[in-house]
């Protein structure tokens, strides 16, 4: 239940950044949208401000976004100790987290495909 529990907690918050994210869900909505991106065209040459992908400064789009999803993910090792630890000896190994039970978890992987 407690896996279960925060699998869902992390699925909401990954749910409304899609939301956030979707220019459809903005428009009826109406709301503004989450990231600006200046547009710059020179010598028939597009370039974005920051950039949509991944860039070595690590401050791209994709970059920002691939650390709010890990901030959510984080919330499997926010949780206080393991409730299994003392009955199951093997789960110690898991750090007192349950961020390992929580990355195996399908309904995350498809959130975070949305999100992508």
């Amino acid at each position: 239940m407690l896996i279960e529990g925060i699998t869902n907690g992390i699925n909401g918050s990954m749910l409304f950044l899609k939301d956030q994210l979707s220019i459809q869900y903005n428009r009826a909505n109406q709301l503004q949208p989450i990231f600006d991106i200046k547009v710059n065209l020179q010598e028939r040459k597009v370039t974005f401000d920051p950039t949509i992908g991944s860039n070595d400064r690590e401050n791209g789009i994709r970059d920002i976004i691939n650390k709010i999803v890990a901030d959510f993910i984080s919330l499997a090792i926010m949780m206080p100790g393991r409730i299994d630890t003392n009955q199951n000896p093997a789960a110690t190994s898991n750090n007192g987290d349950y961020l390992v039970e929580i990355k195996d978890q399908f309904l995350l992987f498809s959130s975070i495909n949305q999100i992508t």
